[in-house]
C-alpha cells in the first residue's frame, strides 16, 4: 500500500496501471509497423508522443470505471463488464477528438490514422481481459500483492476485518488468523491450529512471550491489534519485539482506514484523532481548492449547455411548476443555504411533511426519473459552487431536519459541516444511495476519511470515478 497525497491507494493499483500503459505504448507501435508493412496510409507523425497521450488517454478511462479499483480489478466478472463498457466508449472519444482536430487544422482524412486507433483500443481490450484473468489467478495461488495479516483479538473488530477480506474474494490480504494471547483451555481442539477451516479462519492461542516467534515461524508481514479491551491485557514487550523483527504492528483503527477507505464512526475515539495525522487545512490549499472549484464549475456549466437546455423544456412539459428545485441544506460549520437542482417530482411531493427519497418514489415525474438515473438533476449545483455555498468534491449536503436527528444518534456527524458540500465526493463514488440511519453511518464513515485524507489529488480520482457512478446507475434515486 502506498501513500501519494495523503491517499492511501494500493500497490496492485499502481503496478497494473503502470504495467498496463507500458504495455499499451510496445502494442501500439508494433501495430504501426504492421499496417506499415501492409501498406496502409498510416498518419506519418504517429511517434512516441501520440503514443504515449494515448496510452495514457486509455488508463485514464479504465480508472475512470473503476478498473485499477481493488474491489473491481479482483472480481473478473467486473473487469469484464467494464472493459466491454469502457472501450467502445474510448473509441468513439479518440475518433471524434481526432475528426475535431483534423477539422481545426485542415488535415485530410487519413484512413490509417483511425483503423491504428481502432486496431490499437481493441487488441488492448482482448489483452487486458486475458491478463486480469491470469492476475487474479496469480494472485490466487501465491502471496504476491498480498500481505499475511494476524489479527489480535477475536471480536467484532475482527469480524469487521475478516468481512471486508472476503469481500474482496481474499485477494488484497491472507489473514494469517486470530489471536488469543494466554493458555488454551484444556477443552480446545487441537485441530484448530491449522490456518483455516472450511468458514473462517484459525484461533491461535500463543503466550506472549512466544508471539514474536510465532509470527516469524508463519511468515507475517502485519499484526493488527484489535482487541476492544486493551488496559492491563495488551502485551506490549512482545509486540516491540516484532517490531525489531521486522514485523508491522498496526492499530485497528488506521489498518480500517488504510484497507476500506472509511472511519469508522463507532470504532475511532478522540485520542486517536488528535495525534493522527491528516485533517491539514490552510490559506494556500483553499486557494487552490477554490479556484479548482470555480474552473471546473465554469467549464461543465458551458459543456452541460447542450444537455440542460432540453431537460428544463421537458421539465416545464410534463409537469406544472418551477424549472428548478429549490431546498435547504446544512452548509460549511453548519450554515444553511438553498441547493439548486432541476426539479424531478411534482410539486406537492412534501406536502405530508420531509421524507428520504425511496426506491420506485412515487413522487417523482418520469422525466425525474430518467434525470435522477444519469444524475443531469444535480447539474445547477454548479451555480451553488460558483456562489461559494458548496464545493465541487465534498459530502454530500443534508436537509436541517435530517441533520439534527442524526447527529444526535452518530458520533462524530457535525463534523462533516467542516468543509463545504459537494455535488460528489468520496461517500457518493464508495457507497449507494442512504435512506436509513445505518447508511447514514456508512457514509459518515467515508466522508470522515475525506476530510482527514483530503488534497486536490483525492478530489481529481473523485471527479474521475462520478463517471462510474453515472454509467452503472449506483445510488441514484
Amino acid at each position: 500500500m502506498f501513500r501519494l497525497f495523503r491517499h492511501h491507494v494500493n500497490s496492485s493499483s499502481i503496478y497494473l496501471s503502470g504495467g498496463e500503459t507500458f504495455y499499451f505504448i510496445l502494442q501500439s507501435i508494433a501495430i504501426y509497423h504492421i499496417l506499415l508493412a501492409f501498406h496502409f496510409n498510416v498518419y506519418h507523425h504517429v511517434n512516441s508522443v501520440p503514443v504515449t497521450f494515448m496510452a495514457v488517454f486509455t488508463t485514464t478511462g479504465m480508472a475512470c470505471v473503476g478498473l485499477y479499483n481493488r474491489e473491481h480489478f479482483v472480481k473478473y466478472s467486473d473487469v469484464i463488464s467494464r472493459v466491454v463498457v469502457v472501450t467502445p466508449l474510448l473509441m468513439f472519444t479518440i475518433i471524434v477528438g481526432l475528426l475535431i482536430r483534423d477539422n481545426i487544422i485542415g488535415e485530410k482524412f487519413v484512413q490509417g490514422k483511425y483503423l491504428f486507433c481502432i486496431s490499437a483500443l481493441a487488441l488492448f481490450s482482448i489483452a487486458l481481459l486475458l491478463w486480469r484473468a491470469a492476475f487474479i489467478r496469480m494472485i490466487d495461488r501465491t502471496n504476491i500483492f498480498k500481505r499475511r495479516v494476524l489479527i489480535l483479538g477475536t471480536g467484532k473488530r475482527a469480524a469487521n476485518i475478516e468481512q471486508l477480506s472476503r469481500e474482496n474474494n481474499d485477494r488484497t490480504l491472507t489473514i494469517v488468523g486470530y489471536l488469543r494471547v494466554g493458555e488454551a483451555p484444556v477443552a480446545t481442539d487441537s485441530s484448530a491450529s491449522c490456518r483455516r477451516t472450511a468458514d473462517r479462519r484459525s484461533d491461535f492461542w500463543v503466550n506472549s512471550t512466544d508471539l514474536a516467534r510465532f509470527c516469524v515461524d508463519n511468515n507475517v508481514d502485519e499484526v493488527v491489534v484489535a482487541s476492544i479491551e486493551r488496559r492491563g491485557q495488551l502485551p506490549v514487550a512482545d509486540l516491540l519485539a516484532c517490531k525489531f523483527q521486522g514485523i508491522k504492528i498496526t492499530e485497528y483503527a488506521s489498518f480500517w482506514e488504510r484497507e476500506s477507505g472509511q472511519l469508522d464512526p463507532d470504532e475511532i475515539n478522540p485520542s486517536w484523532m488528535l495525534f493522527s495525522d491528516g485533517f491539514g487545512r490552510g490559506s494556500l490549499r483553499g486557494l487552490v481548492r477554490r479556484t479548482f472549484d470555480i474552473v471546473v464549475s465554469g467549464i461543465v456549466l458551458v459543456m452541460t449547455l447542450p444537455i440542460t437546455i432540453p431537460t428544463a423544456l421537458l421539465v416545464i412539459l410534463e409537469s406544472k411548476g418551477p424549472i428548478f428545485y429549490r431546498q435547504e441544506r446544512v452548509g460549511l460549520r453548519g450554515k444553511p443555504f438553498m441547493v439548486l437542482k432541476f426539479r424531478s417530482m411534482a410539486t406537492d411531493a412534501e406536502k405530508d411533511g420531509p421524507r428520504w427519497a425511496a426506491k420506485n418514489d412515487a413522487r417523482v415525474t418520469r422525466v425525474g426519473n430518467f434525470i435522477r438515473k444519469v444524475r443531469i438533476d444535480e447539474i445547477p449545483q454548479v451555480i451553488n459552487v460558483l456562489r461559494g455555498d458548496m464545493a465541487f468534491v465534498g459530502p454530500r449536503p443534508e436537509r436541517p431536519v435530517f441533520v439534527d436527528s442524526l447527529a444526535k444518534k452518530i458520533p462524530f456527524y457535525n463534523e462533516r459541516h467542516v468543509i463545504k458540500p459537494g455535488i460528489t465526493g468520496w461517500a457518493q463514488i464508495n457507497y449507494p444511495y442512504g435512506a436509513t440511519e445505518h447508511d447514514a453511518k456508512m457514509k459518515l464513515s467515508y466522508d470522515l476519511y475525506h476530510i482527514k485524507n483530503g488534497s486536490l489529488f483525492l478530489d481529481i480520482i473523485i471527479m474521475m470515478q462520478s463517471i462510474k457512478v453515472v454509467i452503472w446507475n449506483a445510488g441514484a434515486r
